[in-house]
């Protein structure tokens, strides 16, 4: 067993908070590259996926864009 297999998140998806910039960009990236999928939140996501949706594609992963203000209760409430 490699250090390498023990991050291998081939066919899982990450659920990245914050992800378009600073630290929550930098966990996508580092996410992606080790196999995982991207679910990208963000107040002020782009609904293509902006900068960081391009960068996860890159690494050949796919990332889907969700805009929702997590520091708005109303807003993660399901109607």
């Amino acid at each position: 067993m490699t250090i390498a297999s023990l991050f291998d998140l081939s066919g899982k998806t990450a659920l990245v908070t914050g992800c378009r910039r600073g630290i929550g960009r930098a966990m996508a990236m580092a996410l992606a590259e080790a196999g995982a999928d991207i679910v990208g939140v963000s107040s002020g996501q782009e609904a293509d996926g902006g900068p960081v949706g391009a960068e996860v594609t890159a690494t050949g992963r796919r990332f889907t864009a969700e805009r929702c203000d997590l520091g708005d209760r109303a807003a993660g409430s399901a109607t």
